[in-house]
């Protein structure tokens, strides 16, 4: 058997609908036909009862009962977009205008990357949703006759080439519209504007499937409940009984006699009135209005009734321009009541219209009058709780009269109302008059309403004020407005000069720390609150003034004796004006009550913003008066200026600063000053450069000066001296400048350090001296004026934890006087009227003097060091040696004059002092320039050069272009251009001098002794010494300071014949000027050169023993040449031995000749000899064969003894004989004048024995 029963069909997709667009591929349905076949259909969802059968819903039946998903539930992409767009245009101006300015070329490319991938990632974000959104929700088309074409692909192209691939609920049959709609002419069928758009997609289906659930759910809970709300509702059902009395009432007279009158009479119409009555109901309603006021009710003095008009009184109160009410009476019983009818406020808000309320120009008279329900609220509120008539009750009103207590003074007249307890003071009534009392009283409607209009329009205003406050506080007052409002008190308190109060966070950690409570909560909550300048506490209350003694009568007999039951309150607002805690100052301490006689709140324009300004600006002008006077009367503050400060006040009521202290600031170009003055909007203290125009570091300086004032950080005195130090500081350094030198403000120190010294950069500017790296020209900015000084920096050991190292620190410290330096200049000179300036002139003449005193400060500490006594001797002012120069610096440098043997009391050469003057002078040179100063050292010696004219420009320069020597004066000049080393480098450029100045000396010395009479100084040059030490022999002694030595050259006068020695021997030819010491220069080079570097025991000693050499090596070997005619040939062994060898017969003998120390005698002995304590023969000639000097040592010694005996009896006693036999007969010691005799001696018994042999 087929089955006809229909399963559910899929409702997921778009095509399913009948009015979505046209399906090409149609599913297949069950069959849908409403005919019961012969088996009865069976739905698996449901039981077989008969009563819920229902046939299968249709697809298109389904597509109905979800819920439409329309475009516009869809969440907006635009805003998104506009967002983005916006947050990378601003993030790109803070790029451009914060972040890459201040780096470098290399920083700004990494920024500029962040921000460029930031950017793309986010965009490409939000075109990945607007891809994925366009994909699966599509808007739908309505079908059309030529919509199926382009349809029967597993795709679909819209109109802008966006293919749309399918999807999973449509199983490849996508008939999805294209996302972008085109209204353009085309075979689709335009969209009609405004039609909406059904959506199909995945998201859009399973959105409607979700809420079709969800509705389902609320299906089945609210049929849950209302099934069990029946359930009780059918427990509780009772059946109603008969109304019989209401069954009787019908049905007897057809309707319902029992409701209410006030149901029934709204709906029973009422005659109209005729005119004529209405105008009679008027004229009674003003006679009645008018005998009430005059004889029943009473009429409280300060309300005024202005007229009696159909039907309505026309009361006014609050002043002129308070308000104006409308009443009337209701009834005319004796319980008929007052009746408020409109009420108009006559007070105006500054800049607004009437109906704001307020206005400029009230043409037409008329105040606010409130319509609506804000009319109806305040009438029904007087109408139903104030005018209504009200028992008088005397005993409460004793009560309240008790606790009242009055006082009024106004001139001699003064009423009390105390409470009547029977004390001192009081005045009891009689029972007569309290009765009297009681029955005059009455009850005061008009008193309790006029005590509400009044309280009202005075609450309207509060709140009017309220709102201005709160606008300027979000407007010009930003920031610097507190505006709090207490609506139960009827009080405003605008708070001015708002800042926020200093953390105590600190303070609470050392109170811990010490062991102290913290702070309670209650003190901690205030320390929270913002500190304030000013408060202006406006109050509703019983401030106006009480009446005096006559409108009190005048009131009491209009009244006719009645006496209220309620008192007239006599209600204003009040103005209460405080000093807070940022607005203390000459004499006015936090709390105290400021003169409020200005402040005063005008009705007819009401304005916040005048009343506000007018205390802020007389607070500001005073704090003002009491910083001008604080600042003047400071001795940090300088008042020494050109123009003397003032105080200004502004003509303009809106400037910031209403009085201004004025500080001329010292200019050479042109004037400026200091604005200094209190704002009346923040309470800060501004301070303005009015010449700092164009100068973006001047203005700088005034801004942090004005922010580290007003943050407590400084104090105002303080921070004026260092603006006014600062421009004179800007005045000198553009000076300077200007002059051609580089200022600078700080030296290599710590802060700490320049602060112990007071050299601060802010008030200190230092010139480098050209004469030296650790002197400084300083220029200080004082309280009384430039001040000027010479500074030295020292360098000090220091400990670290690095180990020992070095810092800077300042050493002498000499002050220059301008003015004394002003007085000694003979030129007219710059004049300045300010003690801050100083003229180009001065100031160079200053650096050019203190330039000049560190060259003598480093000449004298040089001289210190080396404990060298000096003086300074200063030109004369009139004579000969006064200079030419009409400078008063002219005769400011000294020379300085050293004793000569303190200045070379450490020379190695002790006879150099002997050949100079006594006095040296070290002159200091090209300080006149101001550059690099030079030192010449002029040292006048004893010995006069004997050079001829020709040869004295060559010994002018002796060694360099430093040292220049005047032949005809015997002035030696040494020029020092590092002044820091000119007595080190004279001493050593003397000492290599004096090298040959004390070979000088020393024959000017020895020449006075009879020993060395014969030595004469030939020529002196400072490079070379020529001297006789013989008769036709001379010697030239030079020192080589490239190595520390002697060159000693040895000439003679005599000139000698040419000679041929033996054969075996090289020919020599025998020079014109020969000198037989030639064979000993470079020994005796050498030996000068030992004597110079040796210590001097005792003056003169080196002299005598080099001049002895020379004499008496002189007697052997003028004896050479003869020696050698026989034979002998001469080896030179040392300076004082010598020995002379012969070859004979295949045989070689030698002796040895030497000159003992003490240089008086010769010893002759053979050099087969062994000499020194070891015994050792000096074999420097091969082998050797001895000579039998034991036979003729004592042949000579005989031929000798005769000149022997005559040179001993000239001798002195206790010298050595002239002739000695030693070792056994085979030394012979002989003087040394006869070493001609027995050399010949010997060397004759040689050849003797030699020929034997």
């Amino acid at each position: 058997m087929a089955s006809s029963s229909a399963h559910p069909p899929s409702t997921s997709g778009p095509g399913a609908s009948s009015s979505g667009g046209v399906n090409a591929n149609p599913p297949i349905q069950a069959s849908t036909s409403t005919t019961l076949p012969t088996a009865r259909p069976r739905n698996p969802q449901l039981s077989n009862d008969p009563w819920f059968a229902y046939p299968t819903p249709t697809p298109e039946q389904i597509e109905e009962e979800l819920p439409p998903y329309f475009e516009g539930e869809n969440v907006p992409l635009g805003p998104l977009l506009d967002r983005l767009v916006r947050k990378g245009y601003g993030d790109l101006r803070y790029l451009l205008a914060e972040v890459l300015p201040p780096l470098s070329a290399k920083q700004k490319p990494k920024h500029i990357i962040n921000y460029a991938t930031t950017t793309r990632q986010a965009l490409l974000k939000y075109l990945a949703v607007l891809r994925w959104k366009n994909a699966v929700d599509l808007p739908s088309i309505p079908s059309s006759s030529s919509g199926g074409k382009g349809q029967q692909s597993g795709t679909y192209t819209n109109q802008n080439g966006i293919t749309n691939f399918p999807t999973p609920h449509s199983n490849g049959d996508d008939t999805s519209p294209p996302s972008i709609l085109s209204n353009n002419k085309g075979k689709g069928k335009a969209i009609a504007a405004g039609e909406e758009i059904p959506v199909k997609g995945k998201v859009s289906d399973s959105r409607r499937l979700a809420q079709f659930m969800e509705h389902q759910n609320k299906q089945h809970d609210d049929a849950v409940i209302h099934l069990k709300h029946v359930t009780k509702l059918v427990e509780s059902l009772r059946e109603r009984n008969p109304d019989l009395l209401t069954a009787l009432s019908l049905l007897t007279t057809g309707t319902y006699n029992r409701l209410p009158t006030n149901i029934i009479e709204p709906f029973i119409p009422k005659p109209p009135l005729t005119n004529s009555s209405i105008l009679s109901l008027l004229k009674k309603l003003n006679r009645h209005v008018r005998y009430r006021l005059r004889c029943v009710d009473y009429l409280p003095p300060d309300l005024v009734v202005e007229g009696i008009s159909d039907g309505q009184v026309y009361l006014r109160g609050g002043g002129e321009n308070g308000w104006k009410a409308r009443m009337t009476i209701v009834g005319f019983g004796e319980d008929s009541k007052w009746w408020l009818t409109g009420v108009e406020w006559r007070w105006r808000n500054k800049d607004r219209g009437v109906n704001d309320p307020g206005g400029e120009e009230p043409t037409k008279g008329e105040g606010k009058r409130f319509t609506g329900e804000e009319r109806q609220s305040i009438l029904d509120l007087a109408n139903l709780d104030i005018l209504p008539p009200r028992e008088v009750d005397i005993q409460q009103r004793n009560q309240k009269k008790d606790q009242v207590v009055e006082k009024v003074i106004d001139g001699d007249q003064q009423k009390a109302v105390v409470a009547a307890s029977g004390g001192e003071g009081t005045t009891k009534l009689t029972d007569v008059e309290e009765t009297n009392e009681e029955k005059n009283v009455v009850d005061a409607p008009l008193v309790r309403i006029y005590n509400f209009l009044q309280h009202l329009s005075l609450s309207y205003q509060l709140e009017i004020l309220f709102s201005q406050a709160m606008a300027l506080s979000q407007g010009k007052w930003r920031n610097q407005l507190r505006v709090e409002i207490d609506r139960e008190n009827k009080t405003l308190k605008v708070k001015y000069w708002i800042r926020p109060r200093p953390a105590i966070i600190a303070q609470q950690q050392q109170q811990a720390a010490v062991g102290k409570r913290p702070a309670p909560a209650a003190s901690l909550g205030t320390a929270r609150t913002p500190l304030v300048g000013g408060i202006l506490s406006i109050t509703l209350g019983e401030n106006g003034v009480q009446p005096n003694e006559t409108d009190s009568i005048l009131g009491d007999v209009s009244s006719g004796g009645l006496i209220p039951n309620e008192r007239v309150l006599r209600l204003q607002l009040g103005v209460k004006w405080e000093v807070g805690e940022l607005g203390i100052g000459g004499g006015l301490k936090v709390g105290d009550v400021m003169d409020g006689t200005v402040l005063r709140i005008d009705s007819a324009s009401l304005d916040m913003e005048n009343l506000l300004m007018t205390s802020a600006r007389a607070h500001a002008a005073h704090l003002t008066r009491v910083q001008a006077s604080s600042l003047i009367s400071s001795p940090k503050f300088i008042l020494s200026l050109l123009n003397s400060p003032t105080l200004q006040e502004s003509e303009d009521q809106n400037s910031p600063r209403p009085l201004t202290l004025r500080i001329p600031l010292p200019s050479r170009q042109r004037i400026s000053s200091l604005l200094i003055g209190v704002s009346a909007y923040n309470g800060y203290i501004e301070i303005e450069d009015d010449g700092s125009i164009g100068n973006e570091g001047r203005a700088n300086r005034v801004e942090m000066a004005t922010k580290s004032i007003n943050d407590g950080k400084t104090r105002l005195v303080d921070d004026i001296g260092r603006l006014t130090v600062a421009v004179v500081m800007e005045n000198l350094e553009d000076q300077m400048r200007q002059l051609g030198w580089k200022p600078i403000r700080r030296l290599a120190l710590r802060s700490q350090d320049l602060a112990k010294v007071h050299l601060h950069p802010a008030t200190t500017i230092l010139i480098p001296v050209p004469s030296s790296l650790s002197h400084y020209f300083v220029t200080k900015v004082t309280q009384n004026g430039l001040a000027f000084e010479l500074l030295k920096t020292i360098k000090l050991p220091i400990e670290n934890g690095l180990g020992v190292g070095t810092k800077f620190a300042v050493g002498d410290r000499v002050p220059l006087d301008l003015e004394k330096l002003r007085a000694g200049r003979k030129e007219k000179g710059e004049i300045t009227g300010s003690p801050f300036e100083i003229g180009n002139k001065d100031l160079r003449k200053l650096y050019i003097l203190s330039n000049a005193l560190v060259a003598q400060t480093i000449i004298e500490q040089q001289l210190k060091e080396r404990n060298i006594p000096f003086t300074a001797q200063y030109p004369p002012t009139t004579g000969p040696g006064a200079p030419r120069s009409s400078s008063a610096l002219a005769g400011l440098v000294p020379t300085i004059c050293v004793d000569v043997r303190d200045l070379l009391r450490d020379g190695k050469t002790g006879a150099a002092a002997d050949v100079a003057m006594p006095k040296v002078g070290m002159q200091i040179e090209n300080w006149w320039k101001g550059g690099r100063c030079e030192v010449t050292t002029i040292v006048q010696l004893r010995q006069q050069s004997s050079m001829s004219q020709a040869s004295s420009s060559n010994g002018s320069q002796p060694h360099s272009e430093d040292i220049s020597f005047d032949p005809s004066s015997s002035i030696v000049k040494f020029r020092a251009k590092d002044i820091e080393r000119c007595v080190p480098a004279f001493l050593e450029q003397w000492e290599r001098l004096s090298k040959v100045i004390v070979v000088a000396g020393e024959v000017n010395r020895l020449n006075k002794l009879a020993e060395f009479k014969d030595i004469k100084m030939l020529s002196f040059d400072l490079r070379t010494a020529t001297l006789s030490y013989s008769k036709g022999y001379n010697a030239s002694i030079t020192y080589i300071p490239t190595n520390d030595s002697y060159q000693v050259i040895l000439t003679s006068d005599q000139p000698s014949i040419p000679t041929s020695v033996n054969t075996d021997s090289s020919l020599r030819i025998q020079q014109p000027h020969y000198n037989p010491h030639e064979r000993l220069s470079q020994l005796l080079s050498a030996r000068l050169t030992q004597l110079a570097s040796e210590p001097v025991e005792s003056q003169g000693s080196i002299g005598k023993e080099f001049f002895r050499l020379l004499k008496n090596t002189l007697p052997f070997f003028e004896q050479v040449e003869k020696i050698e005619k026989r034979g002998w040939n001469l080896l030179v062994m040392d300076l004082r031995e010598w020995r002379i060898v012969r070859d004979h017969g295949g045989r070689r003998y030698a002796l040895d000749i030497i000159l003992i120390p003490s240089l008086s005698h010769y010893l002759i002995q053979s050099a087969h000899k062994p000499r020194g304590p070891d015994r050792r023969v000096v074999d420097l000639t091969g082998k050797l064969n001895e000579l039998p000097l034991s036979k003729i040592i004592p042949k000579v010694f005989d031929q000798q003894k005769a000149l022997s005996l005559v040179s001993t009896s000239n001798g002195r006693k206790g010298d050595m004989p002239p002739l000695m036999k030693l070792d056994q007969n085979t030394s012979l010691l002989c003087q040394v004048g006869l070493v001609e005799g027995v050399l010949q001696g010997v060397l004759n018994e040689v050849d003797l024995v030699i020929g034997k042999d």
